[in-house]
């Protein structure tokens, strides 16, 4: 009978009971255990040992909170007064924009004996946005650079970190100070270098639009920090180079090159830069790109 298979013995009946009872406390414990208490706390684990050159304020600590890089617009509307970060409140920060979790760090790390000396310290504090620091510049109590004296002192090479420099040279700047500017974290500091490499410096500004994953709106924003003398430090020389090396300039297809290579081979040297536009694959608005990079 199919009713024999849903007999149960008392141990079995027990069994089940204990059981029950159980689970059904584990899933009532949350209430009891945790009633009362905040939704939300910021995790401090990073920063539970964090002494005065704790690496949560050292050198690296920007790159590994790079996933905080975009702040929303709001970040940079927000009310803006006189602060000294060193003395500042968590609500205070917060009134300027800082995150919450920001707010407390910086508070957690000045418990923890730490100390704002220049303006370009609060680069460091882990997770926070340099482009929203930037903004806040003009703005905080703190000195641009130490006293001579105090520079002299030999100081920990992780600790203080150089401001952007006011006019940035784009064919010579490294990553790190790219890294500074807003909205350019790691990955597109270093895509504009390898971009710059591979065309052999750039000629204009505009070709910033030109690297992959870099935002219209930041090109605008960080354009007046760039000087605008651009000149590529690698230039072609049209009449001896060959396909194969032709062909790695960004500006130039592999079949385009050895086009060009055969008319040459075919026609003789060229005379001018614009005799290329004989070459009747090569369109106008590519050559003009590829001659600011090219000699005789």
């Amino acid at each position: 009978m199919i009713k024999d298979y849903f007999k149960f013995t008392n141990g079995e009946r027990k069994a089940f009971i204990i059981v029950f009872v159980v689970v059904l406390l584990i899933a009532l414990a949350p209430l009891f255990l945790f009633n009362g208490s905040p939704k939300h706390q910021t995790d401090f684990t990073l920063l539970e040992n964090l002494e005065v050159n704790d690496t949560a304020f050292g050198a690296d600590a920007r790159d590994e909170g790079e996933q905080f890089q975009d702040y929303p617009e709001r970040t940079y509307n927000q009310n803006r007064f006189q602060f000294n970060p060193n003395t500042a409140s968590a609500e205070e920060l917060k009134k300027l924009g800082f995150k919450t979790f920001i707010a407390e760090r910086i508070v957690k790390f000045r418990n923890a004996g730490g100390r704002f000396k220049v303006k370009s310290d609060l680069y460091k504090i882990y997770g926070i946005n340099a482009g929203f620091v930037e903004s806040l510049l003009p703005y905080i109590d703190l000195p641009e650079q130490l006293s001579v004296q105090v520079e002299n002192i030999k100081a920990p090479s992780t600790f203080f970190k150089p401001m952007v420099p006011a006019a940035i040279d784009l064919n010579t700047a490294d990553t790190v100070t790219l890294n500074r500017l807003r909205g350019i974290g790691n990955k597109l500091s270093q895509r504009i270098v390898n971009f710059r490499e591979k065309l052999g410096g750039f000629y204009s500004l505009e070709q910033l639009n030109e690297v992959y994953g870099l935002n219209p709106e930041v090109i605008e924003s960080i354009k007046p920090r760039f000087n605008n003398q651009l000149k590529p430090f690698r230039l072609i020389n049209i009449n001896t180079i060959t396909a194969e090396e032709l062909g790695q300039h960004p500006y130039v297809k592999k079949r385009l090159a050895q086009i060009i290579v055969n008319y040459r081979t075919q026609h003789g040297a060229f005379k001018s830069i614009d005799e290329l536009l004989n070459v009747k694959v090569l369109d106008e608005k590519t050559f003009e790109k590829l001659k600011n990079y090219l000699i005789l």
